[in-house]
């Protein structure tokens, strides 16, 4: 049967769950065990921490405000170009940002004269208590800090520099350097830099400018200064903006001035060149007043022609078809037809009446007839008038129409021209009116900026002078104790469970479950009292209520009742390395077999290092080997020990292929005839992670413990060495843990059944 190798590392504390969440009693548990590591780190942090503080000279913070506050001025335009600002919270940042900057902070001192002030130059020395320069010139009362640059002076630069102790200008440099001014002013600004404190807190226009000192006059003086000089310098920024802009609005008025002149000379010249100076109310030229005349009176005309060219083609039509066509138009106007038209009707009616009186005959009826026809002849000849009269009216209209169709063309190519001139001279007239109204507003701007720099407020103004503190704010030695005390004692416990979490050795039955996959059968305890020569089973027969007895007894039960159907006669012991107590256990488990009047038989099988018959205190002749090689009998080579009732067989001689013995069929022939005259062998085997013998002899027997050493057995070794018998198909009955400090596993706090010992102990008689 196999089982999956555990996938914890061998470094797990076990300090969390596997849901990734935190447990809180395997946290205290680490925390617990290294108790005295952690006290002696809290004690240690919180008296450098006292002893730092105590030695530190009180320093005091003196802080005055200042309210981003732009002024009032009716020119918006001018106020920005006089540099005024806007309170919002990046333009802000941005002035805290400006009072930071170095140049800004070297005004000050300037101003001040703080470049040469020994608090703040380290190369002047004295400070404020007198001391030399350093990097803890200032920081310390005078005996203290001398003994800490003495320390610090004995520290390369280099590392100081890089360890922020100790800036670039702050390293010795000798007095002759053409580089010592330099490296003094900005070793002073650098100091300068770190005292000063400037804070908003971003839900107001304030901006507290705070400044540290050893003197709390000097740093309300600093203070106060710094706000000061911060107001002066935005009056000059404006004035000298205000400057500038007045400037360059005169130098541009007198080229704008030149280009509106230009500009305007340019518009009449062309307007003078092209005849444009005339022109009409609306913009129009004369040309293109006559071709709007013109295509009047060519419409007129066009509609004219089209109703004569009408009328006589309906003459012409009627005329061809024999229709009458006296009623048309012009012809029933004309009086000469009309009277024609009269004369036919008289004669018509006398006709009519000559007719009934004389019939058709008669010499005056065919005189009627005959003025009848009279008429209507020159009837004919006035239709035939009208009609050309009609042809040559549209003849008439027509050349009327092309010649102004003529007269239009010509108009209309001159009025292109115009148009086009009309074009350009409106770009002209548009330059000049554009740079008027630019001169205008310039002029205007020019006027307004020199009023508005009679009138110059800052943006900014003190609300609150910083005066003289009288309390220390740099924190006192209670501060710092209290604090290293909590620093301590954190960095000491995170130090605990770090050092807990590198620990790869396995301490607990859980761990050993959890991290092997195997049943833990029980914890044998370390014997630190035993007497002089005195070996653990000896101590067990002396002992038999003893606490390590009872342990053994619980292994030697928990093997035995594993399977009530099958009682296991063969147990092997192992572990994974030399020195975790295996040869021990198989002793002590023989012994207390053979104790219990059992007919036990102890085998040593680590044919590399054997020791089971060192342990029991024997010098044999023979063994296991020579038995094999044919050499002894097994009667001669299978001892009987007195003391402890057991029989053993020991291994005397070395062999050069151990596995090849180990593997044999006489080696299990051996086992098997063993079998059946003791109740119980036990095999002591070599280490699995060392050699390869015992995965050949594990198939062998019934049931294998296996070893662990109290918080030295490595989980990776043990995970291997149970993986190697899992890969032969033995699983393992369980592991012991072996050699355990029994008091310091209570203390740990593992969760176990070790964890109540100390209330166990009247139980046992150790």
């Amino acid at each position: 049967m196999s089982k999956k190798r555990s996938s914890k590392g061998g470094g797990d504390r076990k300090l969390f769950d596997e849901g990734d969440t935190i447990d809180v009693l395997s946290l205290f548990g680490a925390l617990r065990r290294r108790k005295w590591l952690i006290l002696l780190i809290t004690l240690l942090g919180t008296g450098a921490a006292a002893f730092y503080g105590k030695s530190l000279v009180p320093t005091y913070t003196a802080a005055a405000s200042v309210l981003i506050e732009p002024s009032t001025n009716p020119v918006a335009d001018i106020r920005q170009d006089a540099g005024g600002l806007t309170p919002d919270q990046a333009t802000i940042s941005t002035q805290i940002r400006i009072l930071q900057s170095r140049t800004y902070q070297a005004r000050v001192m300037e101003d001040l004269g703080l470049i040469d002030d020994p608090e703040f130059n380290p190369y002047l020395g004295g400070g404020p208590d007198g001391g030399d320069k350093g990097p803890f010139a200032g920081g310390l009362i005078p005996g203290i800090k001398k003994s800490v640059e003495r320390l610090v002076a004995m520290l390369p630069d280099s590392w100081l520099i890089a360890t922020g102790f100790a800036d670039e200008a702050t390293v010795d440099v000798p007095a002759n350097d053409p580089l010592a001014p330099h490296l003094a002013r900005e070793a002073a600004i650098s100091a300068f830099a770190d005292r000063i404190q400037l804070f908003n807190d971003g839900t107001s226009h304030l901006i507290q400018i705070g400044f540290t000192s050893a003197d709390p006059e000097k740093a309300a003086r600093i203070a106060n200064r710094t706000a000061e000089i911060y107001v002066d310098e935005q009056v000059k920024l404006k004035q000298l903006t205000g400057d500038r802009t007045s400037a360059f609005l005169e130098t541009r008025l007198e080229e704008m001035k030149e280009e509106v002149r230009k500009a305007e000379e340019a518009a009449a010249e062309f307007r003078s060149q092209n005849g444009l100076a005339a022109l009409s109310g609306g913009g129009l030229t004369l040309n293109d007043q006559g071709v709007a005349e013109l295509n009047n009176q060519l419409i007129n005309l066009r509609a004219d022609l089209a109703e004569r060219q009408a009328r006589l083609a309906t003459v012409r039509q009627l005329r061809a078809q024999g229709r009458v066509v006296e009623a048309l138009g012009q012809v029933a106007a004309s009086p000469v037809v009309q009277t024609l038209r009269q004369q036919q009707a008289t004669l018509d009616q006398e006709i009519a009446s000559a007719r009934e009186i004389y019939g058709e005959r008669h010499p005056q009826m065919l005189d009627l007839k005959r003025q009848r026809q009279e008429v209507e002849e020159k009837l004919a000849t006035e239709i035939d008038s009208v009609l050309r009269g009609l042809e040559s009216d549209v003849q008439v209209t027509g050349s009327r129409i092309a010649a102004i169709q003529s007269q239009l063309g010509s108009l209309k190519t001159q009025s292109g021209v115009d148009q086009a001139s009309g074009v350009k001279l409106a770009e002209l007239e548009r330059q000049a009116t554009s740079a008027r109204n630019l001169y205008e507003e310039f002029l205007r701007s020019y006027r307004e900026n020199r009023e508005v720099a009679e009138s110059i407020q800052p943006d900014a103004r003190i609300v609150a002078q910083a005066s003289a503190p009288t309390t220390p704010s740099s924190p006192g030695a209670r501060i710092f104790t209290a604090a290293g005390f909590a620093v301590s004692f954190v960095f000491g416990s995170l130090i605990a469970i770090v050092l807990d979490r590198m620990d790869r050795g396995l301490r607990s039955s859980k761990e050993v479950e959890r991290l092997l996959g195997l049943p833990s059968l029980g914890m044998v305890p370390k014997l630190d009292r035993l007497k002089k020569n005195q070996k653990p089973y000896q101590y067990l027969m002396d002992k038999p209520l003893s606490a390590y007895t009872e342990a053994i007894r619980g292994v030697f039960m928990a093997v035995k009742l594993a399977r009530i159907d099958q009682q296991p006669k063969v147990i092997l012991v192992t572990s994974s390395l030399p020195q975790e107590g295996k040869t021990t256990l198989a002793v002590s488990l023989a012994t207390f077999a053979a104790r219990s009047n059992r007919r036990v038989l102890l085998i040593d099988l680590d044919l590399r290092h054997p020791s089971v018959h060192r342990e029991l205190g024997w010098q044999v002749a023979g063994g296991l080997v020579e038995y094999m090689a044919n050499e002894r009998s097994l009667d001669e080579v299978i001892h009987h020990d007195l003391e402890t009732g057991l029989h053993f067989l020991p291994i005397k001689a070395q062999t050069t292929n151990p596995t090849d013995l180990l593997d044999s069929q006489r080696l299990r022939m051996l086992i098997q005839t063993l079998r059946d005259g003791y109740d119980y062998i036990i095999l002591d085997s070599a280490p699995l992670a060392s050699v390869t013998d015992t995965r050949v002899v594990a198939p062998l027997a019934d049931r294998t413990l296996f070893c662990v050493r109290w918080g030295e057995t490595v989980v990776s070794a043990a995970e291997d060495s149970v993986q190697a018998l899992r890969d032969v198909e033995v699983e393992p009955a369980g592991a012991v843990l072996t050699q355990v400090d029994m008091k310091k596993h209570a203390q740990y706090g593992y969760a176990d059944v070790g964890e109540y010992y100390t209330q166990s102990q009247k139980y046992y008689v150790n």
